[in-house]
């Protein structure tokens, strides 16, 4: 599979993660999936942010991208 971020601006720079936690993160990581498909991403560990992913601005961004694509 490709990688999702392609020709997107990726979640750690919407989110504008710090170089120190982004690298270490699952979606980073692991870019052929959405961040939100990555059941312990560091937004949620290590930067204790308690949004669901629908309350996100990258999920209410891309997700609509998804469901146009299926």
């Amino acid at each position: 599979m490709e990688d999702f971020w392609k020709d997107k601006e990726p979640c750690w720079i919407l989110l504008d993660c710090s170089k120190y936690v982004y690298p270490q993160c699952p979606a980073y990581l692991d870019r052929e999936k959405p961040c939100w498909e990555n059941a312990s991403s560091e937004c949620r560990k290590l930067l204790r942010i308690k949004w669901g992913c629908k309350d996100c601005r990258v999920f209410k961004l891309y997700n609509k991208t998804l469901d146009e694509g299926r």
